[in-house]
């Protein structure tokens, strides 16, 4: 899990930010996106963060069509 906790930034980040995270595959979070959650949290986020499974699943479950 990343600290902070993707639920408290992943829905105010911007798409540019988002679209950058999601072309990941294991990746390091660029700075981008790194930068960002930091002005929106007021946290650091850790340089060598990674998303972990429930991270993805998480950002999976925002992406599905609401009905």
């Amino acid at each position: 899990m990343t600290d902070p906790e993707i639920h408290t930034w992943w829905p105010l980040l911007s798409a540019d930010a988002k679209n950058t995270l999601e072309a990941l595959d294991g990746e390091i979070i660029p700075d981008l996106v790194r930068e960002e959650v930091e002005a929106l949290t007021g946290t650091r986020m850790p340089r060598e963060e990674r998303l972990s499974d429930r991270d993805w699943d998480f950002i999976r479950t925002q992406r599905e069509a609401v009905d």
